[in-house]
Formats: structure tokens, C-alpha cells, sequence
């Protein structure tokens, strides 16, 4: 009588043997992951991740920059895999509603005045508790006469140095207290000035320039273009060929939403800019109005008009001499947003057209207000602008 041999195999997890998690999100919480519990393997792997980090705000996994955003599907499709590996039941529950971009930039003011005053509040909780320190230290220091050293052998020396060291310690404690305050209050005047810097012309002509870069990203993923092949060679090898194929279903979607997003943001922006250069805070030097030969204000420097171009205009680089006889001149481009002031040849004065043109002249050191009209070095009165 013969016998088979017994069959084994490997036991298939559980997908539900750990329990149940939920990804959620929302605007003002950001993307948390809900039903973890401490040690336990969703725990570590979550900890182990660098996107994610633990919020006691939420009391929940928090992955980093997701709130006042759009759902971070990336993120969230790697964790969501991840989870599921260890043999969790993941969930997801995602609220893509957003705010009108006016909306979001109100909510962000708040947010950081709120912040500023916070932080304010911090820093003179922390200065009162330094000057504390040191009002104790010094409360002990005061009563050693100058230079009086610890006595040996006297019935009060123990004493004497503890008091002695407890004091070195409160001193050392305020300097600490004062450079912790001092930081908070750094960081008060930071958030207090976001919003501000945050208009800033240029910042706001270079936030255009990388939303419109952005938007062409998205437009040629949705044309299909980038898209790889895998194939083999005529001797088996396996290579890739891009090709063009749009994308379809959700990713389709997605790239949808993106790109509405971003016409959004491109569209309050250059209202924005439109507004600064309305109020005269920006300029409206343009193509349009700057030739070769005139003035523009960069940085504040002024540069001669070199080649005036749709998007950027050529300046003499501002770290090398004028070329003398024979020598080529090396020029940079800047953005038309970075340009502060334009003025044509007549409108500066004589002697810094002149000394600007001079072989061999150091640009770096001329200053339109250091000549008169008449073209000699002197102090001449100028505007802020042409004083740079």
C-alpha cells in the first residue's frame, strides 16, 4: 500500500487579520491615517516613513504639507500599498473640495497672523522667564563681595558653592531662555511679514512664470506626450520608446483637475501683478516699451539695453568691466518682472551714459547720482531709483 506524500502550502494572509484603517482628507486636516494603534505594525511603518510624521492636533498619522492642499494621490497610493502589504483592510475617504484660490490666500493671511501672534506671545513668555533667571543669579552674585573666593575650612563653604553653582547654572539657563525668546521673536516677524513678501513684485512675476511652466507640464501629459513603450530589440533585449498616448479614466481626471487649478491660479495672479503694477509697485517696462540703447533698473543696478526680447531682456553682465577695444561683452537676460524702472538714454544723466560706455569702466561702481549733468562726478540729486 503506498501513500502520497503530504501536499503543503504557504498560508495566505488575512487581509483583514490587522484590522481595518481609513485614509481620509480634507482641506483644513490635510491626509490622516485613522484606526492605528501604538507598536503596532501600520505604527512602525508609518514612523518608519519620512512623509508622514505623528499629529497631536489630529491624534492621528499626518502626511507632511497636505493640508490646505489637494490630496496627494502619490503619497497616498504608496502608503495605501504598503498597508495592505502588512495585511490591513485600508479604506479611503477623500474630500477633493477646494476654496477659491481669493479664499485660500484669506485663509493663509489669517493663518499667519495668527501665527505671528502666537509666536509673539511665546517670545515674551520665554524673555520674562530669562530675565527671571538672571534676576536670581544676580540676586546671588550680589551678595559676594568682588572677588571673594570660596573659603575652605569655613562652616558656611558648602553652602557657599552650591549656592555658587545653582547660580552659574540660572545664568547659563537665561542666556539659553533669551536665545530661545530671541528666535521666537524672529519667527514672529517672518510670519508677520509673509503675506507682504509674498506680494513682492517679483515673487509674484516668478510664482506666473513657474504656474504657467506647470500648466504646460500638465497639458503635454494630457496630449500624451512623454509616454514610454516597453519593446525588444531584434535580439530579445527589452528597451523603452516614448510614444505618444493620452490618458484615460481616473488619471485623465486628475490631470483635468490639475489643469483647471492651475488656470485658476494663473488667472489671480496675473490680476494680482495687473493690481501692483496698477498701484505702481511693479513695472510695466515691457517689449513694448523698453528699445535697445535705454535704462532698466534690475536689482537695483541699472544696466544699458542691449536686445530687447518677447519674454527677457540682454544687460551687460554687471561682473565684468566694460570690454575694452577687440573684446566681446558677456550679457545676462532677466524676466521683464524683475525690471523696477526703465529710462531711455536722454532721461539719465550724460556722465553715467558716458562713464557706462567707457572701455575697461568698472559698472559695478557707477551710480547714476554720482554725476551731474554736466557730466562730472559729483553728488547730484536723484530719486531712490537713480541713486542705486
Amino acid at each position: 500500500m503506498s501513500t502520497s506524500p503530504t501536499s503543503t502550502s504557504t498560508p495566505t494572509a488575512d487581509p483583514s487579520a490587522l484590522g481595518s484603517l481609513t485614509i481620509t482628507h480634507s482641506y483644513d486636516g490635510g491626509t490622516i491615517v485613522i484606526g492605528t494603534e501604538k507598536n503596532s505594525p501600520a505604527h512602525h511603518a508609518l514612523a518608519d516613513h519620512p512623509s508622514w510624521t505623528w499629529s497631536r492636533y489630529a491624534n492621528a498619522w499626518l502626511l507632511r504639507s497636505s493640508r490646505h492642499a489637494r490630496p496627494k494621490y502619490g503619497d497616498i497610493d504608496l502608503i495605501e500599498r504598503t498597508l495592505t502589504a502588512l495585511g490591513y483592510t485600508v479604506a479611503r475617504d477623500l474630500d477633493e473640495t477646494m476654496p477659491s484660490i481669493e479664499q485660500q490666500e484669506a485663509d493663509r493671511a489669517e493663518r499667519m497672523e495668527a501665527r505671528a501672534d502666537r509666536l509673539a506671545d511665546r517670545a515674551d513668555t520665554w524673555s520674562g522667564k530669562a530675565s527671571a533667571s538672571r534676576a536670581v543669579a544676580n540676586a546671588v552674585f550680589d551678595r559676594i563681595p568682588f572677588g571673594q573666593p570660596p573659603m575652605p575650612g569655613h562652616h558656611s563653604y558648602r553652602a557657599d558653592v552650591n549656592r555658587r553653582e545653582r547660580a552659574r547654572n540660572n545664568l547659563g539657563k537665561s542666556y539659553e531662555q533669551a536665545d530661545y525668546a530671541s528666535d521666537l521673536a524672529s519667527r514672529s516677524d517672518t510670519a508677520a511679514a509673509h503675506m507682504d513678501a509674498r506680494h513682492n513684485p517679483v515673487t509674484v512675476g516668478n510664482r506666473i512664470e513657474t504656474l504657467k511652466a506647470e500648466r504646460r507640464g500638465v497639458q503635454r501629459r494630457l496630449d500624451g506626450e512623454g509616454a514610454l513603450e516597453s519593446y525588444s530589440d531584434g535580439h530579445g533585449h527589452p528597451l523603452e520608446r516614448s510614444v505618444t498616448r493620452p490618458p484615460q479614466g481616473e488619471a485623465r481626471e486628475r490631470l483635468l483637475t490639475d489643469a483647471a487649478e492651475l488656470d485658476e491660479k494663473i488667472t489671480y495672479w496675473e490680476r494680482v501683478y495687473r493690481d501692483l503694477q496698477a498701484e505702481g509697485k511693479a513695472s510695466t517696462a515691457g517689449p513694448d516699451t523698453v528699445t535697445k540703447g535705454d535704462f532698466v533698473l534690475v536689482r537695483g543696478r541699472w544696466y544699458r539695453v542691449r536686445r530687447v526680447n518677447k519674454k527677457t531682456v540682454s544687460v551687460p553682465s554687471h561682473i565684468i568691466s566694460a570690454p575694452k577695444a577687440g573684446e566681446r561683452e558677456y550679457t545676462d537676460t532677466t524676466p521683464w518682472h524683475e525690471v523696477r524702472a526703465h529710462r531711455t538714454t536722454e532721461e539719465m544723466p550724460s556722465g553715467f551714459v558716458e562713464a557706462y560706455e567707457t572701455p575697461g569702466a568698472e559698472r559695478l561702481r557707477l551710480k547714476p547720482a554720482a554725476y551731474q549733468n554736466t557730466g562730472e562726478p559729483g553728488g547730484g540729486d536723484d530719486d531712490a531709483a537713480g541713486s542705486a
